[in-house]
Protein backbone atom coordinates (compact mmCIF):
# COMPACT_ATOMS: atom_id res chain seq x y z
CA UNK A 1 0.00 0.00 0.00
CA UNK A 2 1.64 3.54 -1.06
CA UNK A 3 2.04 5.96 1.66
CA UNK A 4 -0.66 8.12 0.39
CA UNK A 5 -3.39 5.55 0.89
CA UNK A 6 -2.83 4.80 4.04
CA UNK A 7 -2.80 8.78 4.63
CA UNK A 8 -6.10 8.87 3.32
CA UNK A 9 -7.09 5.87 5.50
CA UNK A 10 -5.70 6.90 9.02
CA UNK A 11 -7.05 10.63 8.02
CA UNK A 12 -10.54 9.17 7.68
CA UNK A 13 -10.29 6.91 10.93
CA UNK A 14 -9.57 10.10 13.00
CA UNK A 15 -12.65 12.48 11.85
CA UNK A 16 -15.58 9.58 11.81
CA UNK A 17 -13.92 8.99 15.17
CA UNK A 18 -14.28 12.62 16.01
CA UNK A 19 -17.81 12.17 15.48
CA UNK A 20 -18.57 9.14 17.59
CA UNK A 21 -19.37 10.25 21.03
CA UNK A 22 -18.12 9.34 24.09
CA UNK A 23 -20.99 9.75 26.48
CA UNK A 24 -23.05 7.39 28.42
CA UNK A 25 -26.33 6.98 26.64
CA UNK A 26 -28.04 8.14 30.01
CA UNK A 27 -25.78 11.28 30.06
CA UNK A 28 -27.10 12.57 26.82
CA UNK A 29 -31.28 11.52 28.08
CA UNK A 30 -30.72 13.68 31.69
CA UNK A 31 -29.90 16.76 29.46
CA UNK A 32 -32.77 16.41 27.59
CA UNK A 33 -34.94 16.44 31.05
CA UNK A 34 -33.95 19.41 32.85
CA UNK A 35 -31.82 22.37 32.63
CA UNK A 36 -29.38 24.34 34.95
CA UNK A 37 -28.65 28.07 34.88
CA UNK A 38 -26.04 29.87 37.43
CA UNK A 39 -27.84 32.41 39.37
CA UNK A 40 -24.58 34.12 41.08
CA UNK A 41 -24.59 33.91 44.79
CA UNK A 42 -28.26 32.08 44.87
CA UNK A 43 -26.46 29.23 43.35
CA UNK A 44 -27.85 26.71 40.46
CA UNK A 45 -31.21 26.93 39.44
CA UNK A 46 -32.67 23.95 37.72
CA UNK A 47 -35.67 24.02 35.56
CA UNK A 48 -36.90 19.97 35.00
CA UNK A 49 -38.63 19.79 31.64
CA UNK A 50 -42.72 18.93 31.34
CA UNK A 51 -43.03 15.33 33.04
CA UNK A 52 -46.15 13.78 30.97
CA UNK A 53 -48.88 11.53 33.71
CA UNK A 54 -51.63 9.96 31.92
CA UNK A 55 -55.69 9.38 33.29
CA UNK A 56 -56.17 5.83 31.68
CA UNK A 57 -59.68 6.00 32.28
CA UNK A 58 -60.52 9.49 29.46
CA UNK A 59 -57.19 9.61 27.73
CA UNK A 60 -56.79 12.91 29.85
CA UNK A 61 -52.73 14.05 30.33
CA UNK A 62 -51.16 16.34 32.76
CA UNK A 63 -47.76 18.20 32.33
CA UNK A 64 -45.81 19.22 34.83
CA UNK A 65 -42.78 21.06 35.06
CA UNK A 66 -40.61 22.17 38.38
CA UNK A 67 -38.49 24.81 39.03
CA UNK A 68 -35.97 25.52 42.07
CA UNK A 69 -32.75 26.59 43.25
CA UNK A 70 -29.52 25.38 45.14
CA UNK A 71 -26.57 25.99 46.66
CA UNK A 72 -25.20 24.36 49.69
CA UNK A 73 -28.13 23.70 51.52
CA UNK A 74 -31.90 23.58 51.06
CA UNK A 75 -33.83 26.54 51.53
CA UNK A 76 -35.77 27.03 48.92
CA UNK A 77 -39.39 25.94 47.70
CA UNK A 78 -40.36 24.34 44.40
CA UNK A 79 -42.62 26.00 41.81
CA UNK A 80 -44.30 23.68 40.45
CA UNK A 81 -46.17 24.66 36.85
CA UNK A 82 -49.11 22.08 35.75
CA UNK A 83 -51.32 21.89 32.32
CA UNK A 84 -54.37 20.03 32.68
CA UNK A 85 -55.24 18.62 29.19
CA UNK A 86 -59.04 18.03 29.13
CA UNK A 87 -62.30 18.62 27.87
CA UNK A 88 -63.31 20.15 30.69
CA UNK A 89 -62.40 23.64 31.72
CA UNK A 90 -60.54 23.55 35.24
CA UNK A 91 -61.17 27.24 36.90
CA UNK A 92 -60.46 26.05 40.31
CA UNK A 93 -58.63 23.50 41.86
CA UNK A 94 -59.25 22.67 45.79
CA UNK A 95 -56.06 20.45 46.33
CA UNK A 96 -53.40 17.95 44.47
CA UNK A 97 -51.67 15.35 46.01
CA UNK A 98 -48.40 14.06 44.56
CA UNK A 99 -47.47 10.66 45.72
CA UNK A 100 -45.48 7.44 45.44
CA UNK A 101 -44.95 4.58 47.67
CA UNK A 102 -42.90 6.52 50.11
CA UNK A 103 -44.16 10.22 50.07
CA UNK A 104 -47.54 12.13 49.76
CA UNK A 105 -47.10 16.04 49.17
CA UNK A 106 -50.13 18.16 49.21
CA UNK A 107 -50.57 21.38 48.40
CA UNK A 108 -53.68 23.37 48.57
CA UNK A 109 -52.67 26.63 47.16
CA UNK A 110 -52.77 27.38 43.47
CA UNK A 111 -52.81 30.28 40.82
CA UNK A 112 -54.71 29.80 37.34
CA UNK A 113 -52.53 31.12 34.82
CA UNK A 114 -54.71 30.61 31.83
CA UNK A 115 -57.27 28.32 29.90
CA UNK A 116 -57.11 28.13 26.55
CA UNK A 117 -58.51 25.54 24.03
CA UNK A 118 -56.03 23.42 22.06
CA UNK A 119 -58.17 21.31 19.15
CA UNK A 120 -60.42 19.30 21.59
CA UNK A 121 -58.83 19.76 24.91
CA UNK A 122 -58.87 22.42 26.85
CA UNK A 123 -55.39 23.33 28.27
CA UNK A 124 -55.73 24.92 32.44
CA UNK A 125 -52.49 25.81 33.41
CA UNK A 126 -52.04 26.21 37.19
CA UNK A 127 -48.76 27.33 39.03
CA UNK A 128 -48.10 26.13 43.23
CA UNK A 129 -45.19 25.90 45.68
CA UNK A 130 -44.30 23.00 47.16
CA UNK A 131 -41.29 22.37 49.47
CA UNK A 132 -38.32 21.58 47.98
CA UNK A 133 -37.30 19.10 51.25
CA UNK A 134 -40.36 17.48 50.45
CA UNK A 135 -39.91 17.25 46.60
CA UNK A 136 -36.14 15.86 46.73
CA UNK A 137 -37.77 12.76 49.07
CA UNK A 138 -40.59 11.80 46.03
CA UNK A 139 -37.60 10.85 44.43
CA UNK A 140 -36.46 7.77 46.36
CA UNK A 141 -39.48 5.92 44.42
CA UNK A 142 -40.68 6.36 40.86
CA UNK A 143 -44.45 5.35 39.63
CA UNK A 144 -45.62 8.54 40.84
CA UNK A 145 -49.23 9.17 41.41
CA UNK A 146 -51.26 12.61 41.08
CA UNK A 147 -54.90 13.43 42.36
CA UNK A 148 -55.61 16.74 41.45
CA UNK A 149 -59.27 17.45 43.50
CA UNK A 150 -61.99 20.09 42.94
CA UNK A 151 -64.95 20.71 44.84
CA UNK A 152 -67.43 17.77 43.18
CA UNK A 153 -64.92 14.93 42.18
CA UNK A 154 -61.43 14.05 41.38
CA UNK A 155 -58.58 12.93 38.88
CA UNK A 156 -56.31 10.32 39.25
CA UNK A 157 -52.97 11.10 36.78
CA UNK A 158 -50.45 8.21 36.86
CA UNK A 159 -47.16 8.11 35.55
CA UNK A 160 -45.92 5.84 32.54
CA UNK A 161 -42.75 3.34 31.86
CA UNK A 162 -41.15 6.98 29.89
CA UNK A 163 -42.27 9.04 33.04
CA UNK A 164 -40.59 6.70 35.61
CA UNK A 165 -37.12 6.33 34.00
CA UNK A 166 -37.35 9.91 33.61
CA UNK A 167 -37.61 10.27 37.35
CA UNK A 168 -35.05 7.44 38.07
CA UNK A 169 -32.60 9.76 35.59
CA UNK A 170 -33.61 12.87 37.41
CA UNK A 171 -32.32 11.07 40.93
CA UNK A 172 -29.08 10.17 39.66
CA UNK A 173 -28.13 13.61 38.18
CA UNK A 174 -30.03 16.13 40.02
CA UNK A 175 -31.20 14.91 43.57
CA UNK A 176 -28.33 12.68 44.61
CA UNK A 177 -26.42 15.96 45.23
CA UNK A 178 -28.77 17.88 47.30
Amino acid sequence: MSNSKILIIVSMLIFFSGCISLKPGGAKSAKKLFETFYVGEEGTQYFIKPLVFSNNQNKEKMLIDFTFRYKTEIKDSVTVNFSLLSPNIFKKIDSLSLSNSANTIISQDFNLLFNKKEKKFFNSRFSAKISLIEFKDMFTKDDWTINVYQPNFSITYVSGNKTNKAIKTLQENIFIIL
